[in-house]
């Protein structure tokens, strides 16, 4: 009987836990298919329409904004996944002067927050002309992204036996070749992490891209274009912006799905491992 009360009482938790993360994304498209929507006060919108991805597709540039948060956050994520690969790599694998000040170094940046560096973020791109550049805001989110997934990936790659980079040494493979033909194939999962997190990181990535990016509508991601549905231009238009974050949370959850299996098995794998 304790046992039966004990998991009937973790279930209620889990059901009270799915219930509060569901309703507000159900909400949101409620309000995304709501006619004249001009407040959140209400509970439930009154009529229901398609007016509103209507308007999101010819009044405003969506089109753009996303294809400009799809090649920001695929660049970025194709990247990330190569830096954070080799940096671990080297630091996992390869024995030289200051690992260890190195690897401080990286949980170093991890205190200061990330409003301190705007400043100095921005002179660099006024600077090399990088300003209104998605080339300029890849490499920033690259490197964010990779520093923090670095002590992530470090205890999986930690977790291979170094003899197997022996033996393929002793075939006669150089430490490209052990890289790429050895350890990447096993840890395909931590990478699945690094890619998706990374996608997110840059996909979601508002402070650094509001601060660069100030060429035009035209030249803005989707989480800046987002916000000025709110406060700008547009002016306030709850229906159009819940339209806008429907449509626009779809490439990450295609990608999560599409890399599900190898995200979870990264997860556990490397929670045990580290």
């Amino acid at each position: 009987m304790k046992k039966q009360r004990r998991h009937m009482g973790t279930h209620v938790f889990l059901a009270i836990l799915a219930v509060s993360v569901l309703v507000p994304f159900l909400y949101i498209v409620l309000m995304a298919f709501g006619k004249n929507v001009s407040g959140v006060s209400a509970l439930f919108p009154e009529e229901y329409t398609l007016d509103n991805f209507r308007k999101l597709l010819r009044e405003h540039q969506f089109v753009r904004w996303l294809t400009n948060s799809l090649l920001l956050s695929g660049f970025t994520m194709c990247l990330s996944v190569i830096l954070t690969s080799v940096t671990v790599y080297i630091m996992s694998r390869l024995k030289f002067a200051g690992k260890t000040y190195f690897f401080n170094g990286i949980l170093l940046i991890q205190i200061f927050p990330l409003s301190l560096s705007m400043v100095s973020i921005n002179k660099i791109f006024a600077e090399m002309g990088m300003l209104n550049k998605l080339w300029g805001l890849v490499l920033v989110d690259s490197v964010i992204a990779s520093i923090g997934l670095v002590l992530l990936a470090k205890g999986f790659f930690d977790s291979i036996p170094y003899e197997l980079d022996e033996a393929a040494m002793m075939d006669g493979a150089n430490l490209r070749q052990v890289l790429w033909h050895v350890i990447l194939p096993l840890v395909k999962p931590m990478l699945a992490i690094v890619a998706v997190q990374s996608f997110v990181l840059s996909y979601n990535e508002y402070v650094i891209a509001s601060v660069v990016m100030t060429n035009g509508f035209e030249s803005m991601p989707l989480a800046v274009g987002l916000q000025s549905l709110i406060a700008g231009q547009y002016g306030t238009n709850w229906g159009v912006y819940c339209a806008t974050a429907v449509i626009g949370s779809l490439p990450m959850v295609i990608l999560f799905y599409s890399l599900q299996k190898y995200f979870i098995a990264g997860l556990t794998e490397g929670g045990v491992k580290f």
